[in-house]
């Protein structure tokens, strides 16, 4: 595996999608496209290695380039996907499938009514010679039936191997089509998930640059996902965590476990503080809303687990907290 391979094929994977979620369908070649790549890159190991090669092999300037590039591509894969999640996984890919596979039906058919024409003329060539025999007839006569047969022949054998050779490709068409009936899009997600994380350990985090509309990366979500999930939050797929706090849209909301709404409200400060844009205030008011806090009890209670005599479940989630962003 080489960055060379994977960096342009990410690319190309997220103009795929932007196009597909737009038009809320896929053509053939372009689920052709993401089944190939999520087999060619599945490897961890192999990604892993990559980079380890590429931090020891490629000049400091250049490592920082591709590794920045890589990663900001993968993190757009992520949001993409996970912004249009309900589209990708209602796509009809087994109709596109279908139509693939059934693409020569048409000439098949066009052609079967060719081949069947010219069996019925050389058929009728054959049996006028065959009848020649029983009736007076001059040498020319005879000549004339054996060049009409030998030409009719030529045919019919012509436009059938042409026929052939359509039923050989309507054979090889249904069995690609076979190998990418399956919706690969939640994969490639989880797939974009493991790689990012891996990707995270070779970028400094002060360099890398998030997609537009999103506020956290997947290993800043993945972070807090790990203090939080179970135990602040109710349990919540990682995928469907950074969704909610990137305020995308999705069925899956966040949902306090009951006795947790204070340590929730030192989080959102955190991760409001941690929000470089003119934005933070517009997300704080919006997560707010979802965990159903009011602003006024944020307000007195977000400084809690930080306050001179905070429980010990507070000052250990806020410590915990606190390295995220450090």
């Amino acid at each position: 595996m080489q960055i060379a391979d994977i960096l342009p094929q990410y690319t190309q994977l997220n103009r795929i999608i932007s196009e597909v979620s737009n038009r809320h369908s896929i053509e053939f070649g372009q689920q052709q496209f993401v089944v190939d790549l999520y087999t060619q890159f599945n490897t961890i190991q192999a990604f892993d290695a990559m980079l380890i090669n590429l931090t020891m092999q490629t000049e400091s300037e250049r490592y920082k380039t591709l590794t920045e590039s890589l990663s900001t591509e993968i993190q757009n894969n992520i949001w993409l996907i996970s912004s249009n999640k309900s589209v990708l996984e209602n796509l009809n890919i087994e109709k596109v499938c279908d139509k693939f596979a059934n693409q020569y039906e048409t000439q098949i058919s066009d052609q079967l009514h060719i081949v069947q024409q010219n069996w019925k003329e050389l058929s009728e060539a054959n049996n006028s010679l065959d009848a020649i025999g029983f009736r007076q007839h001059t040498e020319q006569e005879e000549q004339r039936l054996w060049e009409k047969y030998k030409t009719l022949s030529e045919k019919y054998n012509s436009e059938k191997i042409t026929l052939n050779e359509l039923y050989e490709k309507q054979n090889i068409a249904r069995r690609t089509a076979e190998k990418y009936q399956e919706n690969y899009f939640p994969k490639l997600l989880s797939l974009s998930n493991k790689l990012n994380k891996i990707t995270q350990k070779y970028i400094s985090k002060t360099t890398q640059s998030l997609p537009e509309g999103v506020y956290f990366d997947m290993a800043t979500s993945s972070a807090i996902h790990n203090i939080c999930n179970n135990t602040t939050f109710e349990n919540i797929s990682e995928t469907d965590f950074y969704t909610a706090i990137n305020l995308l849209a999705s069925d899956k909301i966040l949902k306090l476990k009951q006795g947790e709404k204070t340590r929730a409200c030192f989080l959102v400060y955190k991760m409001y503080e941690s929000i470089k844009s003119n934005k933070n205030l517009e997300w704080r008011r919006l997560m707010l809303q979802q965990l159903d806090i009011d602003e006024n009890y944020y307000k007195s209670k977000y400084k809690e687990p930080i306050s001179e005599v905070p429980s010990r479940k507070s000052e250990q989630f806020a410590r915990e907290i606190n390295r995220v962003f450090q």
